[in-house]
């Protein structure tokens, strides 16, 4: 018989915010130190756009190839970091930046 464990609010939140801390901790070396975030503004240090910006889209794509959805799980753990820094939005601005340009 499986022993049952218990998954508190708690607990899961943590764990959500240690993976988007580790996804963030890995973006210079993914990026190769080029495009990267600035935060906590989320703004790219190279060329000053909201970040992703486009050329750190490219690289992670490209890091990434054809695994799209490895991407889309990547960055939605960024965006789980992000969501602490940036203000919040109803209208899902926050996780088109950081998400849906994976499709």
């Amino acid at each position: 018989m499986l022993a049952e464990t218990h998954t508190t609010v708690r607990v899961a939140v943590e764990a959500e915010r240690v993976r988007g801390q580790r996804a963030v901790a890995a973006l210079d070396r993914r990026l190769d130190g080029q495009h990267t975030p600035r935060l906590p503004q989320w703004g790219c240090d190279t060329c000053g756009q909201d970040w992703p910006c486009a050329p750190a889209q490219v690289r992670l794509s490209e890091a990434y190839g054809r695994d799209r959805v490895g991407l889309a799980m990547y960055m939605g753990a960024v965006y789980a970091a992000a969501v602490n820094d940036l203000p919040v939005t109803t209208n899902g601005e926050t996780w088109t930046r950081f998400v849906s340009w994976v499709r």
